[in-house]
């Protein structure tokens, strides 16, 4: 079965200001384009280990015929199904599905595999199928777009107030800021509770001293337990920049630790293709 990555995800699951605090390199410049590759890697490393998709993408998957049952999407935190299309022995493609379509099939998304499910009476088009991965269904799947927004007021209370227009965070979620330079005691990893559409405040966080209006702020949707097996990996590779170390004497100890921190975020169901 063909799978086709159509829109790629623009940002990546931790910043360049997140991975240089774990590494305790902040006050440093010159790693930063290794780093920035490092991030790339560890990611994908990541997402082959948990078989799914991080950050918000769209995906094309192709199927040679129609299952007895529900379609299983891969990579698992399905968003939407865009369409469903079909062609036919004689070359014709047919959109079967759209957003706007409500007859033959609801969308499951709440279930560890997003799926395709018939609806009651319904069934799949009986057309005869062209041999080439006739059947085009196209998903948007990923944890959130880790979309990196501006912080334009950070004020001088406890807990700190911060400014966004329209953040779109909601109570409960989790951000990371950095950069600030006026307010610093805003930088790092907050819950946080809405107060508008505009303002959040940092739960928990003491101000320190001066109000602020700069720095970046990232919502953190992806598990953070699997951003913390990101971080271990990068700090691995970074300390180890070798293929074999071969030392007489040296005891190497695998800890595992970023394995088992993903492991029950792992996907163990199969998909449809």
């Amino acid at each position: 079965m063909k799978r086709t990555l159509i829109t790629p995800p623009v940002y990546y699951p931790v910043v360049l200001d997140q991975v240089k605090r774990h590494l305790r390199l902040l006050d440093l410049t010159d790693q930063d384009a290794q780093l920035q590759s490092l991030i790339g890697s560890a990611t994908s490393e990541a997402e082959r280990y948990l078989r799914r998709r991080l950050i918000t993408q769209t995906w094309n998957l192709f199927l040679d015929a129609w299952p007895w049952g529900d379609i299983l999407l891969p990579f698992g935190k399905l968003s939407s199904v865009t369409h469903i299309k079909y062609t036919d022995t004689a070359g014709d493609q047919t959109t079967w599905y759209d957003s706007s379509e409500t007859t033959y099939v609801s969308i499951d998304t709440d279930s560890e595999l997003g799926r395709i499910k018939l609806k009651h009476g319904q069934s799949y088009p009986s057309a005869a199928l062209d041999p080439d991965n006739p059947i085009e269904i196209q998903f948007i799947c990923g944890y959130g777009a880790h979309a990196v927004q501006t912080i334009t007021g950070a004020s001088d209370a406890s807990p700190i107030v911060i400014t966004i227009t329209g953040h779109g965070y909601t109570t409960g979620d989790i951000v990371y800021l950095y950069g600030a330079t006026g307010q610093t005691a805003a930088n790092g990893q907050w819950i946080i509770t809405k107060i508008g559409d505009n303002t959040f405040s940092l739960n928990g966080s003491i101000s320190a001293g001066a109000a602020g209006t700069d720095g970046s702020c990232v919502q953190q949707a992806v598990e953070p337990d699997i951003i913390q097996a990101i971080l271990l990996m990068i700090g691995d590779a970074y300390e180890n920049r070798e293929d074999k170390i071969v030392m007489p004497g040296l005891v190497v100890h695998d800890l595992q630790a970023a394995r088992n921190k993903m492991f029950r975020h792992r996907l163990w169901e199969r998909a449809s293709g």
